[in-house]
């Protein structure tokens, strides 16, 4: 690793002594030759940001060579313009003109925490930002600067960017746009000027640097992308020994965090390679190199590339899907293994929010509904549990009295099943059918945007975290370090309580390990749920309310005390 680096300050030491002949020499063009400055050789915007001194984040992926053509590409003269407003009604930040992508961008309509005085989250920043240049792999083929003819420019909805670039070899007409939301729109229109065609690359971008890896959880963090209509998701620790590459036709790339995403979504004709690695201590990379273009002479090729930073509201990512025919878009939020169900539950919720106004009762009307929609399965399992208890004395006895002859009390339990017309699976199949609900309900509940910072009643102001109100601080009156895994909050506590009254009114196994073990459940679970976000905890609890008077009512119906 170090020798490495040591061979890249080399490289980058001859570079910069490289630079400086050639400036020198331009210099004396000028003085001598004042018409020399319009022939001069323009510098890419990789070789321009080399010069100012910032590190240009797509400069790893050129083609082999390409480090020997930034010298030769070098100019005098950087545009006056470096960095240009962006914003609109969702975001505000700067676009660099040198390397074409987003420096620094936060979103306006979601704070960093619940307090009224609390700062916008900031997505994009010196650690976290996005690039995208052209270059050649024909090494004497020199690629214009861009510069904004308007030195007041700001990208807005209203107002798209403007820029130029034209070096006598080729002009590059660029057109940036934003819409009011989340997605920033890049047109290029690359002019061969020469009589012989010319090759062009197109490379973009995306560095992060982590002070502190995202901890393991049910939502993927991490790289992600859709090539050749297929979703890769990779976190960061599985591209730490080796990187993954992939080629592609189309598609999309980018990183993803539990609410936010930054990604790139290529042409779909473009063809090229996709990378993610480690690229330093805590540094990671999302890049795409493509393959090169021809332009013949005298012709022109046009060039589309999105950049989407923002949050992952499912009904923007679907619209944006359906628009721009963008593959699987709506991956980007992990829905996990049963799609087909959690899009269709948060769709609900959603709607149920917008209805209500208020998250936690619209998890509560969700719970309801969700419990009607399973109302006859739940009954056949209720129905059969009710049954085997009202049997279960009877099971007993036939235990004790044929405990050392195995053989003969199962015959006896059969004949009791058929007696009293019990079927003792009857329970249980209704139980599997429902736990892909239960799987996809915890799903929706971890990735809905609108569960974070809502609030419900009372203490819980945010429902995308656990319970603040510890049992062991008597609810916030004491200030006392604890273990986070006795943190327990009242509504965890409450969930312990409905569901060790759900298990009572179960028949108890008839094995005593196993009774034995199922007592203590309830209390598993309340330290196992007292960590989790405390709209999952009111979600379980209240679903176990509701199982409980189904239950109530069906061992009434059957005739069970």
């Amino acid at each position: 690793m170090s020798q490495k680096l040591s061979e890249e300050k080399a490289e980058q030491k001859n570079m910069i002594w490289a630079l400086f002949f050639v400036t020198l020499i331009l210099f004396g063009m000028n003085a001598f030759f004042p018409n020399a400055q319009e022939k001069a050789v323009s510098v890419s915007p990789t070789a321009q940001n080399t010069m100012s001194g910032e590190v240009v984040a797509g400069q790893k992926i050129l083609a082999q060579g390409a480090e020997n053509q930034l010298t030769r590409q070098a100019q005098t003269q950087v545009p006056t313009i470096q960095r240009v407003t962006v914003e609109n009604d969702s975001v505000r930040g700067e676009y660099n003109v040198l390397t074409g992508g987003i420096d620094s961008l936060s979103l306006k309509k979601y704070k960093e925490t619940v307090a009224p005085d609390s700062e916008n989250v900031v997505l994009l920043s010196d650690d976290y930002k996005t690039a995208s240049s052209w270059t050649s792999p024909d090494t004497t083929v020199p690629v214009p600067v861009l510069a904004s003819p308007n030195e007041k420019t700001v990208l807005t909805t209203e107002t798209p960017l403007i820029l130029k670039g034209n070096n006598g070899v080729l002009n590059v007409d660029r057109k940036v746009e934003i819409d009011d939301k989340y997605l920033i729109s890049t047109t290029d229109k690359i002019t061969n000027l020469t009589n012989q065609p010319i090759r062009v690359v197109f490379n973009s971008v995306l560095t992060r640097r982590l002070e502190k890896e995202p901890a393991t959880s049910a939502v993927h963090q991490g790289f992600v992308a859709v090539l050749k209509d297929k979703l890769i998701e990779e976190k960061y620790q599985d591209v730490k020994d080796e990187a993954f590459d992939e080629p592609t036709k189309g598609g999309w790339y980018g990183v993803t965090d539990k609410y936010w995403q930054t990604a790139f979504v290529f042409d779909g004709r473009e063809r090229g390679q996709v990378r993610f690695e480690k690229t330093g201590d805590k540094s990671y990379r999302a890049s795409f190199e493509g393959e090169a273009i021809t332009i013949p002479a005298g012709e022109t090729y046009t060039h589309t590339s999105r950049t989407f930073a923002g949050a992952k509201e499912i009904n923007l990512l679907t619209d944006y899907q359906n628009k721009y025919q963008i593959p699987k878009f709506d991956l980007t939020i992990d829905f996990g293994w049963f799609y087909f169900l959690t899009k269709p539950f948060l769709y609900l919720l959603n709607w149920l929010y917008g209805l209500i106004g208020n998250m936690g009762v619209a998890i509560l009307v969700f719970a309801t509904l969700i419990r009607l929609a399973l109302l006859p399965i739940a009954t056949k399992s209720y129905e059969s549990m009710a049954r085997m208890r009202k049997v279960q004395p009877k099971m007993v006895e036939l235990q004790k009295r044929f405990k050392d002859d195995r053989q003969r009390l199962q015959i006896e339990m059969m004949n009791l099943y058929k007696r009293e017309k019990v079927n003792p699976m009857a329970g249980c199949l209704p139980l599997l059918l429902q736990i892909p609900v239960f799987y996809a309900l915890y799903k929706v509940l971890s990735v809905a945007i609108n569960m974070r910072q809502a609030p419900f009643f009372g203490w819980i102001t945010d429902l995308s975290v656990p319970d603040p109100a510890s049992v062991f601080t008597a609810f916030g009156y004491l200030d006392w370090p604890i273990p986070a895994i006795i943190n327990i909050g009242v509504w965890p506590v409450l969930m312990g309580i409905t569901m060790y009254i759900q298990q009572k009114l179960s028949p108890a196994p008839t094995d005593p390990t196993q009774a034995k073990v199922m007592k203590w459940l309830p209390i598993i679970f309340t330290f196992m749920l007292g960590g989790f976000a405390a709209g999952l905890v009111i979600y379980w609890t209240w679903s176990n309310l509701l199982s409980i008077l189904q239950q109530k009512y069906i061992m009434r119906k059957v005739g069970v005390k």
